[in-house]
């Protein structure tokens, strides 16, 4: 069993917390797909409908899937890298009960049509009220951790963690207090275009790659290849995203100059893109054989190879040159996925994977069942993902040469049906992952 520093029940009840929003959101999703290849399935329904069920899903992923896992692995990884226990078990089962509770409340209202109307700013502000304090607790339990540290240096998924928590909960207050309230017009865009830009690049991209930099080294028993090049990093991310949200507003009324600041930034952030990616590859050296049979190597490659290709992605698109052909369209829709999902989710799933036998005590239920996971992850999602680019272009093509929006869903319809493939084979995987983990709990071998 994990040594005393970890609390594995805490760190399990997280996880445990992130399955089932892992099964719900995305089941949503599926329902979405189902309802652009045949608008007329839920009519009637009002909360059946497109908006809400996207929203829904958005959320749940974001707020209710990816964040909940975070928690929990920043529950393991911050004690071991300190070398101290955590700095309130209690104020974390607290957070746990009052974070679930809260997710639930709002996507609940989102699906009774009550939101703010701005994007991943939906929640009604009571409940960001409690989302902010969820964020500030668990802020104050790592901080807390992190200042009564034995281990003196400072690793550098620390330094992502701990720029995480205080990026997001400022972002978080700014996105859902300030701007819906005390801003209009075209300021209110660029705040928050500022904002959802930065729920990626200040919170989910920053604590994704803590992740990676704990798990790469330890799960292929290498040690990382440039500690400064990793804090490179970490400081371009600090000072380059929070200047390109406004890429998604080019032609707007915004400001050309502002526009073009951010365009420019989005290139530069091909630094800290390259410098994570060179990092991690640098680390696999000489260990590319276990990516044969170990899911947590699997599983990061492949994130790491689609976080190039997302990283590639998005600073090109915000050319204008770029945004003129897909930005109404499925294009967008295609690389937000290749983050979330090819990205993040994998990501998450390695670090589940690497934690689940150490804080459970027992060996993997079932290397098959983790083997059609992986595959039909990784498939299902190329198909998808391909299928959303692929849409994108024709659909930006068609717009460019002044085709009536309606007319592009009859030409991409067939890609909607192969994205709506992928998504199923996507969370089949997730539900032989969850069963997996349940199985490994009760019926896996014992690790003497």
């Amino acid at each position: 069993m994990e040594e005393k520093l970890v609390n594995n029940n805490l760190v399990k009840s997280y996880i445990y917390s992130s399955f089932f929003w892992l099964i719900i959101a995305p089941l949503i999703g599926f329902a979405a797909a189902i309802e652009l290849n045949y608008p007329d399935v839920f009519s009637g329904l009002p909360i059946m409908s497109f908006s809400r069920l996207r929203i829904v899903h958005v959320n749940g992923v974001v707020f209710g899937w990816f964040t909940t896992a975070i928690f929990g692995l920043c529950f393991y990884i911050v004690p071991k890298l300190t070398g101290v226990k955590l700095f309130s078990e209690r104020l974390a089962i607290f957070t746990l009960w009052l974070w679930n509770i809260t997710i639930f409340i709002g996507v609940t209202l989102i699906a009774l049509g009550i939101n703010q109307g701005l994007e991943v700013a939906e929640f009604p502000i009571l409940v960001d009220l409690s989302v902010t304090a969820c964020f500030a607790l668990i802020l104050i339990n790592l901080f807390g951790t992190i200042f009564k540290r034995k281990e003196k240096k400072l690793y550098v998924s620390l330094w992502y963690v701990m720029g995480a928590f205080v990026w997001t909960t400022m972002n978080y207050i700014m996105g859902n207090f300030i701007n819906p309230y005390f801003v209009s017009g075209t300021n209110s865009a660029a705040m928050h275009g500022f904002y959802i830009h930065n729920v990626v690049g200040l919170w989910i991209t920053p604590i994704g790659v803590a992740m990676v930099y704990y798990f790469l080294p330890v799960s292929v028993k290498s040690p990382l290849y440039s500690h400064r090049l990793s804090l490179i990093g970490f400081w371009t991310i600090a000072f380059l995203y929070p200047f390109v949200g406004t890429h998604h507003y080019i032609f707007s009324p915004i400001p050309d100059w502002v526009e073009t600041l951010a365009i420019v930034y989005s290139m530069w952030l091909f630094i800290p893109v390259w410098t994570v990616v060179y990092n991690f590859f640098g680390t696999m050296k000489g260990k590319w054989k276990n990516l044969a049979g170990d899911p947590v190597v699997g599983f990061l490659i492949v994130g790491i190879i689609f976080y190039l290709i997302t990283c590639f992605q998005g600073p090109t698109q915000a050319l204008r040159s770029m945004q003129k052909m897909v930005h109404f369209t499925d294009w967008v829709v295609g690389h937000a996925h290749i983050a979330i999902f090819g990205t993040f989710t994998l990501w998450t799933y390695a670090s589940i994977y690497y934690i689940w036998p150490k804080i459970t005590g027992r060996e993997l239920y079932s290397p098959v069942l983790t083997r059609w996971h992986f595959w039909l992850s990784v498939l299902g999602f190329s198909l998808m993902a391909t299928s959303l680019t692929a849409a994108g272009l024709i659909q930006g093509s068609m717009l460019f040469n002044n085709e009536f929006f309606i007319k592009t869903f009859t030409a991409i319809k067939p890609y909607w049906l192969a994205r709506t493939i992928g998504g199923l084979a996507m969370d089949i995987g997730m539900f032989i992952f969850v069963y997996n983990m349940y199985k490994t709990v009760r019926h896996g071998k014992v690790i003497n």
